[in-house]
This record gives C-alpha cells, structure tokens and sequence, in this order.
C-alpha cells in the first residue's frame, strides 16, 4: 500500500513531536534531578521503605509486599498511600486490580536503591510505627 503525501506529512510531524519529546524529558530529568533525589530520600529514610518502594512493580498487592520484604501490609498500604500523595507512587498502569502501586523512579538511578532485596528484619513493635 503506497503512502499518500498527507500520510507521509503526518508521519514527518509526529516523528518531529518525539524527537521534542525526547530532548525535553533530558531537560526535565536533569532540572529535576536533585529534587528529585532530595524527595526519594526523605521518603525512603529506612532499608524498609526502600524494599518496600522497589517491590511496587504495578503487579504485586500488599500481601506479596508483605512476603517479600518482611514488612507489615499495613504498613506497606500506608506507605504507598503516602508515597502516592507525593507523586513517586501511581496507581498501576500493568494491573486492573484497584490499589495496586508502582514505583515511579528506579532507586539506583539515584545512589539509593538497597544493598539486597531481602526480607528486612521489623521490629516487633512495627504496628505501632503506622503513621
């Protein structure tokens, strides 16, 4: 099938939009970076939160969370709530299930991600620790 002139022009223009896109996302994520980073620290101040931050793949529920990391589900719904609010969370674009999360930024990318992701010893008290 032989492309028309408007196809083709209509082709050029979107190749043209992507090619914006791209060099505005590289502008976006070096202005951001430091406060980016700033956020994800504060936020993610224990090995706990960080495992339970990188676990929110979008697939897993809390309970998996729970399984893998060793923390508390409600903890975990707690955090992703919190995490949520503050825009390093969404609501799970590769699940259906309402409540899923996933993380929005990879913590390597900035010196944060945990040395292994393995279930983190809680206190005993950590029900207590629900803010």
């Amino acid at each position: 099938m032989k492309e028309t002139s408007k196809e083709v022009t209509e082709l050029a223009v979107l190749q043209e939009i992507a090619g914006s896109l791209h060099d505005l996302f590289g502008w976006v994520r070096v202005l951001g970076y430091a406060q980016v980073t700033e956020t994800l620290a504060t936020a993610l101040s224990s090995k706990q939160r960080r495992l339970v931050y990188e676990a929110m793949d979008g697939l897993r529920g809390v309970r998996d969370i729970q399984k893998s990391t060793g923390v508390n589900m409600r903890l975990v719904s707690a955090w992703g709530q919190e995490w949520e609010k503050i825009g390093i969370v969404a609501q799970s674009r590769t699940s259906d299930i309402k409540g899923r999360r996933e993380k929005l930024f990879d913590l390597a990318l900035f010196g944060l991600a945990p040395a292994k992701v393995e279930a983190a010893k809680e206190p005993e008290d950590q029900e207590s620790q629900v803010e």
